[in-house]
């Protein structure tokens, strides 16, 4: 038992460096910095969260990421993916609507409400745009995974990293976060597809809802 935990946190760490270093060459903290990208990928979480209702940070810190790499000339289309078919409210819904609220057009947004996961969002970024480059936005520890899956799609891919939350604050998502970086290697190497097709689910633009609450 001793030395299948040993195995486990090794593989766990392992993963963890190995993610971390292959990520930090295409990461990017300051706008001014990053190289300019055809689209801005938005990965998808709840604007909600809890029986109050309350704002997720983790929301709002990477919608107010994609604002300032628009208004930094960054960025020139954005795709918000995330849980947009059976989720109440709509995570890319919510997301454009925000956008929207802050000053940027809905020509220059795309909803790609299939984007269930992180490797769906990529893959059907991929299909539907992959001759663009891109930027993931969402915070580091999501990024970083994100870049692996571009990497292996061979995207131009590079990422923006949204404010974190603080450990104590957040550390159900960062626990979750060292089993996916595990599932990582299984999706790659098996060639996991997404849920929906791009011939299902297409990503499309949509008229911007009137309040992000719908």
């Amino acid at each position: 038992m001793l030395a299948l935990l040993i195995i486990l946190s090794a593989a766990l760490i392992g993963a963890d460096i190995y993610v971390w270093l292959q990520a930090r060459a295409k990461s990017y903290q300051n706008a001014t910095a990053m190289p300019a990208a055809e689209f801005g990928l938005i990965l998808g979480t709840a604007k909600y969260i809890g029986e109050q209702r309350a704002l997720n940070r983790y929301y709002q810190n990477r919608i107010d990421a994609a604002v300032e790499l628009w208004r930094a000339g960054k960025v020139k289309r954005f795709i918000a993916s995330g849980s947009g078919l059976d989720n109440t409210p709509s995570e890319t819904v919510c997301m454009q609507a925000d956008l929207a609220a802050a000053g940027i057009p809905a020509s220059a947004i795309w909803q790609d409400p299939a984007g269930l996961r992180t490797l769906d969002s990529i893959i059907r970024y991929r299909q539907s745009f992959g001759r663009h480059s891109v930027c993931i936005i969402s915070q580091p520890f999501h990024n970083q995974r994100a870049l692996m899956q571009a990497q292996a799609c061979k995207l131009n891919a590079c990422a923006y990293d949204a404010r974190i939350i603080g450990i104590r604050a957040g550390w159900k998502i960062h626990a979750r976060e060292r089993a996916a970086r595990l599932r990582l290697w299984y999706d790659l190497l098996c060639r996991q597809a997404p849920r929906y097709s791009i011939a299902e689910i297409p990503i499309k633009q949509y008229p911007t809802s009137s309040s992000s609450n719908e």
